[in-house]
């Protein structure tokens, strides 16, 4: 079926995609501003730190990955200690904040060294059980899953590579697509929510393992998809930029494949003249959410009839 929908022209995939989201979630369409942005239409005022980004490793990753560096670490709050971790979110809570993003850089097995935290992911989430917290885990064990699920975590968030060559020549990782495959079929089995990420461009911009990364979560089935696209990061200029058509076609063919799952575009995506044109693409081709619109996408999605709505959350909770 997959090699059937990607032969399909993309007008045909989107119509039937829009059909698909329409039926099962209305008119609704939200955008997710979880931090300082304001949009002309006043339907939201948002609050400052109202959703934050926290590293558990500060500002070092192990990996150095070809298209981030690091760089993405630098816009998280640096809480490598659990001490600062724990003051940090308290901090939060109490400025009326909903919830935090626990994440940081991978060691050289491709996981987020999270165990020396989860006794307080679990003290906090005892005392504030509607305090959201979820986690970027990278390739995790089994034991910190269970750890993660017992101390109340809210969703596990994993970029889920589909390209042995990628893995390779981006991460650095000696892995298989397999173990993308097993983590998340372990954390399924662990019983935790599951927000996997598809990168659309992963390997330096060309379209490579994406669509065996929807073969895989299609198969395993999960509460939510992300899709976003690659971003580069390093101030070079080796990567490709995918086009509209590209992000569209990804975007149309997940929702086809998964018509009941929501699918989100995420907060990373490049600052390029096509951006606009990806925002209303992924609108076309049936999406559910987009975090940090344009306006002009705001604009689009009620010309077009839907009913907006924007939350102050990260967009894989909505």
């Amino acid at each position: 079926m997959l090699t059937e929908l990607i032969e399909t022209p993309l007008i045909g995939l989107q119509s039937e995609a829009f059909r698909l989201r329409k039926l099962h979630f209305g008119n609704e369409l939200t955008f997710s501003i979880p931090g300082t942005i304001s949009y002309q239409d006043g339907t939201i005022s948002p609050q400052k730190d109202r959703f934050l980004a926290v590293s558990v490793t500060g500002s070092h990753c192990a990996l150095h990955c070809e298209h981030c560096k690091g760089k993405l670490l630098e816009s998280m709050i640096p809480v490598n200690d659990p001490e600062i971790f724990y003051q940090t979110i308290e901090q939060l809570r109490a400025r009326g904040g909903l919830g935090v993003l626990i994440s940081g850089g991978a060691d050289r097995n491709g996981e987020v060294p999270l165990e020396n935290f989860i006794p307080l992911i679990r003290k906090i989430k005892k005392k504030d059980p509607s305090f959201k917290m979820i986690a970027h885990t990278g390739l995790i064990k089994r034991e910190v899953a269970v750890g993660l699920k017992e101390a109340g975590i809210d969703q596990i968030l994993l970029d889920i590579i589909g390209d042995e060559e990628t893995i390779r020549e981006v991460y650095h990782l000696n892995k298989k697509v397999e173990d993308y495959e097993e983590t998340l079929w372990m954390l399924k089995e662990v019983g935790h929510c599951l927000a996997p990420h598809i990168i659309i461009g992963h390997h330096f911009g060309d379209i490579r393992g994406e669509w065996k990364v929807l073969e895989i979560v299609t198969r395993v089935g999960v509460e939510t998809i992300i899709l976003v696209v690659l971003k580069p990061l390093t101030g070079k200029n080796s990567c490709r930029i995918p086009t509209p058509e590209e992000v569209s076609k990804i975007s149309a063919i997940a929702r086809i494949l998964n018509p009941t799952i929501p699918i989100r575009m995420g907060c990373i995506r490049p600052a390029h003249p096509w951006k606009a044109e990806m925002e209303r693409g992924a609108i076309d081709s049936g999406i559910n959410t987009i975090a940090y619109p344009l306006q002009g996408t705001i604009e689009y999605t009620q010309k077009i009839g839907l009913e907006t709505k924007f939350i102050e959350l990260c967009c894989s909770l909505i």
